[in-house]
């Protein structure tokens, strides 16, 4: 499956169709009865994607008024899974710090801050430390990932999210 052949196996490009055929004809060969539509090895789904276009942009308006628009790829990278050519809202924003909850580190960037119904912002990565007790020092650990804290973000009720990156906090650079 790693042949160049197949040309990289991506979702609905020739060499996702490539990949599919192979396996089918393997499966085939070792006797696997077909299970799928119309007596195929393959079920028949939609399939939705998101690609943002280089002229996407991220404007943002202040408590002032102010208009601040943010470059893709330059500035700023993200997708609404909308399926909209253009998305907009009027929420309020609210920083969470790192944006971690965690009980065995006394530590809760959420404490006395409602969230509910607005977009959190927050740093990636952790707090830094090199205190081996303290978010196991500089590894990171589970409360650093953006899936933790996405989750984390929808418990609190916030309905989306926005990561600030920073070198410090994320380890890495932009």
């Amino acid at each position: 499956l790693s042949s160049d052949l197949l040309e990289g196996r991506g979702v609905g490009v020739r060499g996702g169709e490539l990949t599919t055929d192979y396996l089918a004809t393997e499966f085939a060969l070792l006797g696997a009865k077909p299970a799928g539509d119309d007596g195929t090895y393959f079920q028949k789904i939609a399939l939705v994607g998101a690609e943002p276009q280089p002229q996407t942009t991220l404007s943002v308006i202040s408590n002032d008024g102010k208009t601040v628009s943010y470059r893709w790829l330059d500035e700023f990278v993200g997708v609404t899974l909308q399926q909209k050519s253009e998305v907009e809202f009027d929420l309020p924003a609210v920083f969470v710090g790192h944006g971690i909850v965690a009980p065995e580190y006394q530590w809760d960037d959420y404490r006395g801050v409602d969230v509910h119904g607005k977009v959190v912002v927050f740093f990636t990565g952790e707090p830094p430390s090199r205190d081996p007790k303290f978010f196991n020092g500089e590894a990171l650990t589970y409360y650093g990932r953006w899936t933790y804290k996405f989750e984390e973000a929808g418990r609190h009720g916030a309905i989306g999210a926005i990561i600030i990156h920073t070198t410090p906090t994320a380890s890495y650079g932009w």
